[in-house]
């Protein structure tokens, strides 16, 4: 292989870990958007749960069975309100979270991968002007 086609190869290496980090970083931007809209729906959820309860209904203005049936219906919405709030949205933040490290990992990764290729095009490039000076 000559010393141009090394280089070349070693170019097109250097473009494709760049490109590969341009689309890493594109989607943290992505996740970091969605990570946001997950926390403003757990807030309106926290809001929304607040107000199943509301108003509240005293024995006096509120009683029966159908009361109790009403009653039991808003407890269970709240509950239902609350796993889905606290657990699964908890889980689906850490889980962004997870990928925006990970993301951010390999993105160090191929920085570095291009910082040791850029050395060696160097290198290549140093060796091309030593043939062509004659050392």
């Amino acid at each position: 292989m000559t010393i141009s086609e090394t280089m070349l190869g070693y170019t097109t290496a250097l473009y494709a870990a760049k490109a590969d980090i341009s689309m890493k970083k594109e989607q943290i931007i992505e996740l970091n958007m969605c990570r946001k809209e997950v926390k403003a729906a757990r807030a309106s959820l926290t809001e929304a749960n607040r107000n199943i309860t509301l108003p509240e209904l005293t024995s006096k203005t509120w009683f029966g069975q159908l009361a109790d049936t009403f009653d039991d219906i808003r407890n269970e919405m709240k509950l239902a309100g609350k796993e889905l709030r606290v657990t699964q949205l908890t889980n689906v933040l850490d889980r962004i979270d997870e990928k925006i490290t990970e993301l951010k990992s390999e993105i160090h990764s191929l920085e570095n991968e291009g910082h040791l290729i850029q050395r060696k095009i160097h290198k290549e490039k140093q060796k091309l002007l030593n043939l062509k000076s004659g050392k």
